[in-house]
């Protein structure tokens, strides 16, 4: 008979030190410590994985920059409870930055130690936004005047709102479960949700279709549908949703803006396709140097949509701003500017007010200008006055980060606001765009010439250049040289056009012998 193996506590505790080690390593949890001056001390590589900064960025500055600046608050107060109770909220949420843009939500479940605390941290970004969009489609759904109604692709109904009640008589304990063929649909018509699906997997539109449906009643109304396609966070198709207006009731032209809220959340689905089959592309319009030396171009958004067709900004830029998807537009542009910089062209960017006061926007556009070889020199970035007043002390940080980085801030719009003189004193501005509203009818308006002047001789004074946009005559373009404005852009010169027309094909600087404009 074996002797029993002598039992070596040190042993134990070595081989469980490593096995802890080897779980700190491979784990998909974001675990590490902090001590109690607001530094992580400790993360483990999924903290990399998530967020797509290294350890030493994260743990080289207060973790509170990190977070996102409407949940910085509440992450002090949770910071200032586990110091005095030993305990903090259980799964507390907030907002951390994510390297290539966005946020992403974690949860947290803390420990307290001498030093500071452990912890370990979920991402719980799909749970957050799944919900969020409930909430949203919900309060949208109900609060409408439309009948909003989902199904699945086989024409189950799925959810059915309180005007969809109120239009076809069925609660929607009734219809929930139903066929819609069966519940609304016409004998003569039957086929018909079938085609508008087929359609609609084909990649068409189907908005304001007019036809018939009954109510419970056996009444027959005519309405008008929008119908599109539901997806999951996978992109999967879910389902169909259907807009109802009995338009043989209500005029076109009634609660106009619950019409422009429908259109705009229409637009969400539209812009997250594009931007996912890359049909986000750029124009480019060049700005003409009245000096005679550099020839710069901005790059302008524009989405191509599933038959082709270019949509102007104006259609979706609106809903990307209000529903969170601008700022992956903005890293778009950031990553085609960085290509044109490479190629010898200087270029003009927009940047969102959302980006502009992300905490490491900067950080961002210098790794993409370094991936590319890119002089940062050669970047213009445009912001607006509305950035700088929804955030003055992020727009100051940003202007500030960003010209230490080499690239250029330009002043959006200038003219239209109250505070711009303020910012020339406090921020590092290179540049000024005079608002279109004052270029436009320049010739003619007294008052506008007033304000170029001013503008132009202000610009002087300060050694900033000057951009006239919206020029569109040779008259304007003459007072703007007359006046000292260094640089115009507008229609006379060029009209914006799609970028390789505009900067030529990537493929022929080979047979260039790379020179550039």
């Amino acid at each position: 008979m074996a002797a029993p193996t002598t039992f070596d506590s040190d042993a134990l505790l070595a081989a469980r030190e490593r096995a802890g080690a080897r779980v700190f390593e491979l784990s998909n949890d974001l675990l590490g410590s902090a001590n109690r001056d607001g530094y992580f001390t400790a993360l483990n590589p999924a903290w990399e994985r998530t967020l797509g900064f290294s350890p030493e960025t994260l743990m080289g500055q207060p973790f509170i920059e990190f977070v996102h600046p409407g949940d910085r608050a509440a992450t002090v107060a949770e910071m200032a409870r586990l110091a005095a109770e030993g305990v903090g909220l259980p799964n507390f949420e907030n907002r951390y930055a994510i390297k290539d843009g966005g946020w992403c939500w974690l949860s947290w479940q803390t420990e307290v130690c001498d030093e500071g605390c452990y912890f370990v941290a979920h991402d719980v970004t799909a749970r957050v936004e799944a919900d969020q969009r409930r909430l949203l489609n919900a309060s949208i759904v109900e609060g409408v005047d439309d009948a909003i109604m989902t199904k699945t692709t086989d024409g189950v109904v799925t959810s059915w709102n309180r005007a969809s009640e109120e239009l076809y008589g069925f609660t929607a304990a009734e219809a929930i479960g139903k066929s819609v063929v069966e519940l609304i649909v016409p004998a003569e018509l039957s086929g018909e949700p079938m085609r508008i699906v087929e359609r609609l997997l084909a990649g068409d539109g189907v908005r304001q279709y007019t036809t018939q449906r009954h109510s419970k009643d056996g009444a027959l109304k005519t309405v008008s549908l929008t119908a599109s396609l539901l997806r999951d966070a996978e992109h999967n198709i879910a389902g169909v949703a259907v807009i109802s207006r009995d338009i043989s009731e209500l005029d076109h032209d009634q609660d106009p803006q619950v019409r422009a809220q429908l259109d705009m959340l229409a637009w969400v689905g539209r812009i997250r396709d594009a931007i996912d089959q890359d049909r986000i592309v750029f124009y480019a319009q060049p700005i003409i140097s009245l000096n005679g030396d550099h020839k710069a171009h901005e790059l302008l958004c524009r989405m191509v949509d599933t038959e082709g067709a270019i949509v102007p900004p104006g259609r979706f830029l609106p809903a990307a701003e209000n529903y969170g998807l601008i700022a992956e537009l903005d890293l778009l542009a950031i990553e085609e500017a960085a290509r044109q910089i490479a190629r010898g062209h200087r270029v003009n960017i927009n940047l969102s007010t959302a980006s502009v006061g992300r905490r490491h926007i900067v950080d961002i556009i210098g790794d993409r200008l370094r991936a590319a070889k890119a002089d940062p020199s050669m970047l213009t970035i445009e912001i607006t006055e509305t950035a700088l007043l929804k955030d003055v002390a992020a727009a100051e940080h940003f202007a500030a980060a960003a010209s230490a980085l080499g690239c250029r801030i330009s002043l959006d719009d200038f003219g239209t606001g109250f505070g711009g003189f303020t910012y020339l004193k406090r921020m590092s501005i290179d540049q000024l765009k005079i608002d279109i509203e004052f270029v436009r009818d320049l010739p003619s308006s007294r008052e506008s010439q007033q304000v170029v002047k001013a503008v132009a001789s202000l610009a002087r004074g300060l050694n900033l250049e000057t951009v006239a946009e919206g020029v569109e005559d040779d008259r304007t373009c003459a007072l703007l040289y007359d006046w000292g404005v260094t640089h115009v852009q507008g229609y006379f010169f060029a009209k914006p056009v799609p970028i390789a027309e505009a900067l030529g094909d990537p493929r022929s600087d080979v047979e260039d012998d790379g020179r550039t404009e």
